[in-house]
């Protein structure tokens, strides 16, 4: 892996659930890892859901190896979410994460 090309700073968010003062349950995002990543814009659709434009773009993160990042969490890269969709594993050198993020 050529750690050169890991130029953008990400931070992997885990979710948290807790009950505020009146017993409603909130959700809260905590950091996990902050880590430099290699990003690629994978593909972007568009479709029409219940009378509303839907776009949806899947982007690539190539990060070096971290263990405990699993599909339930989130990439947060230039102030945008991204809900991890898959993991692949490079050899215990890196990890790539494939994201989609919603509009």
């Amino acid at each position: 892996m050529n750690i050169g090309r890991l130029d953008r700073k990400i931070t992997i968010q885990v979710q948290n659930f807790a009950t505020n003062s009146i017993g409603e349950y909130t959700t809260t995002w905590d950091t996990f890892h902050t880590a430099f990543a290699n990003v690629q814009k994978v593909s972007g659709t568009e479709a029409i859901n219940a009378d509303q434009v839907t776009a949806t773009n899947k982007v690539k993160f190539k990060i070096r190896y971290f263990a405990g990042i699993n599909e339930s969490m989130r990439v947060v890269y230039n102030a945008t979410n991204y809900d991890i969709i898959e993991i692949q594993e490079l050899d215990r050198e890196g990890l790539f994460l494939t994201a989609t993020r919603t509009l």
